[in-house]
């Protein structure tokens, strides 16, 4: 796209407010130059490829994050209504308005190379436009701040380490920042030690039954996978079938969730939207896409902008250049800025500019969308379609033994959603590896040839209780990290602050914000595709790097306490005045590259 440089100068803001004509030529000529956007070039070649939650890994190249220097900017206090996140790094999912403070929880897929280094993307915007000053994170008690190493060798060097260590998942994007720049922020912990310590036994002990549990699920798979091409109807099996091609992205997902709504009508599926809103919007936008002559909404708009900037009042014009400025540098989406601008329209004018109230429309629906809750919604639609087609008690039968033990492989993998979880926690005690074993022969036994089945419950038995608690203490440590999270707030005595924590423990923030009446938004950084290798690596990362908060963990395990390795006494006295105590985990391996020559 072309660069086209509007007046950002004290001198030239001056000109403009002196003479209005000026900010209404200023403001046609960037918003007539941002027309070129809408090329048919550019249009996406699917809508969710152009607006899909997890980037293409080749789609947008990292260089943009190693920009030139950023300019100086104004500081304004941090506030729902100033908050802003670079859409180059990530978005805006949810918010809560109610009092101070304000916790911006900011989704951390951890170990994921892209995302860390979105996430430092947006903590470096909050610092320099609000000066943000604490950022608080999981996984740690006390002061993490890593800036006392800024002192152990040059930028560059630092950078480069850096650079290696985040790439190797050793460190996350806050510390990245902490150690290639000078801003000054601190970040803390909220965890609260036994808590930690404990969910980290659980994962510990999880590790140790996997490999027998891991290879005891593969033969419940397998018997799955083959009673269903037995017993499933054909229709049920290409629909399974078409979720394993959208999954490996060899089917777009538009056309998927289209299928799958056509499949619900013809089947008189219940398909309400009030029930799914989020896939509603998702097909209505994914329409009107379709439709959209994105030629003739260039046109439209610029004939918009020329009458509007005739008649807008001078107060509306500053509101909208200082709104077209936030697009052109990337702190709205176009879904904002073009939202807005539809408020200008009266009612006669909508007639006149359809196409442009087609495409403001088709944005606003797509940022209306909760990803999250809408591939659970699709989910729901999938498994009353497959029920439709369902002719007797056998089909069923081996529906729910499907899913059961497809959340009891993502339990034992570590990786279940907050919705799989809560489906977990309502059956738990359904969740019996022995009764599915039977319920599986009983069902190979019908078939002609009969089948059989080789299946050992009894790792998966023994895995369960430590899966259990893994994700139960998870749930105790969403309270603490939260009462921990407001006292931090208090005693720094801040307005606003950053917590990064994974989006498995999002739900549960969001209610207890809400319990507690405090301000929120949540954050995603943009992510890379996330991969078995990032989850690994993440694992790894963990065993590698933990040593216990809490004493009692420190005496079980015979760990002594960790050495701090600030430079001198006088600046960690200095710094607990302020921030208060030492950090009890410090990368070793970090300091120690930083000072090589």
């Amino acid at each position: 796209m072309k660069q086209i440089h509007t007046p950002s100068t004290p001198r030239a803001r001056r000109l403009m407010a002196a003479h209005p004509g000026l900010m209404a030529l200023a403001l046609g000529l960037f918003l007539s130059a941002q027309a070129a956007a809408l090329s048919e070039e550019e249009k996406p070649k699917t809508f969710w490829e152009r607006h899909g939650k997890v980037e293409d890994e080749a789609a947008q190249a990292l260089v943009s994050l190693e920009s030139a220097p950023p300019q100086p900017v104004e500081q304004t206090p941090l506030t729902l209504e100033s908050l802003r996140i670079p859409t180059q790094h990530g978005s805006i999912k949810q918010s809560y308005a109610s009092r101070e403070p304000l916790i911006i929880h900011i989704q951390d897929a951890h170990a994921n190379y892209e995302a860390q280094k979105h996430l430092s993307g947006i903590l470096e915007h909050l610092i320099r436009a609000h000066g943000l000053a604490l950022v608080l994170v999981e996984g740690g008690s006390r002061n993490d701040s890593l800036s006392y190493m800024r002192s152990y060798a040059p930028l560059e060097k630092r950078k480069q380490v850096a650079e290696e260590f985040l790439k190797s998942g050793k460190i996350s994007g806050e510390n990245y920042l902490d150690l290639t720049t000078d801003y000054p922020f601190t970040v803390y912990g909220v965890e609260k030690p036994e808590l930690y310590d404990q969910n980290m036994e659980s994962f510990l002990n999880v590790e140790k039954v996997q490999p027998d549990a891991l290879s005891a699920m593969r033969g419940f798979q397998e018997a799955v996978a083959k009673l269903k091409d037995r017993l499933y109807p054909q229709a049920v099996r290409e629909l399974e079938l078409r979720e394993l091609e959208v999954e490996e992205g060899r089917v777009p997902l538009a056309r998927h969730y289209q299928s799958l709504a056509e499949e619900a009508k013809k089947l008189k599926v219940s398909f309400q939207e009030k029930e799914t809103p989020n896939l509603f919007k998702f097909l209505k936008a994914s329409d009107l896409e379709g439709k959209i002559n994105f030629k003739e909404v260039e046109a439209q708009r610029t004939r918009f902008l020329e009458a509007l900037t005739q008649t807008l009042p001078k107060p509306e014009m500053d509101r909208l250049l200082k709104q077209s400025l936030e697009l052109k540098s990337g702190l709205i989406s176009p879904a904002t800025f073009y939202g807005h601008l539809q408020t200008y329209f009266r009612q006669e004018q909508a007639a006149e500019y359809p196409m442009l109230s087609q495409y403001v429309e088709y944005l606003g629906l797509f940022e209306a969308i909760d990803h999250a809750a809408l591939f659970t919604e699709v989910e729901g639609v999938s498994e009353r379609v497959k029920r439709a087609y369902f002719k007797n008690k056998d089909q069923e039968e081996l529906a729910l033994a499907s899913k059961d033990v497809g959340v009891l492989n993502d339990l034992l993998e570590l990786k279940l959603t907050p919705d799989s979880y809560n489906y977990y926690a309502a059956h738990k005690r359904e969740f019996k590896p022995d009764k599915w074993a039977d319920t599986l022969r009983a069902l190979g036994a019908k078939q002609n040839p009969p089948l059989t089945f080789s299946l050992v419950p009894g790792p998966l038995n023994a895995a369960m209780p430590a899966m259990s608690s893994f994700y139960e203490v998870a749930r105790e440590r969403d309270v603490a990290m939260v009462e921990n999270a407001v006292k931090r707030i208090e005693e720094f005595k801040v307005p606003a602050a950053v917590l990064i924590a994974g989006g498995f423990h999002t739900p549960a923030f969001e209610r207890l914000f809400k319990e507690r009446k405090v301000s929120y938004a949540v954050v995603a950084p943009k992510v890379g595709k996330v991969t078995a290798a990032d989850t690994e690596k993440y694992h790894r990362v963990l065993k590698e790097t933990y040593v216990p908060m809490s004493e009692p963990y420190r005496k079980k395990l015979g760990v002594p306490g960790t050495p701090d390795l600030r430079a001198s006494n006088e600046m960690v006295e200095s710094e607990e005045a302020v921030q208060g105590p030492r950090s009890e985990i410090r990368p070793l391996a970090f300091a120690e590259a930083v000072a090589e020559e």
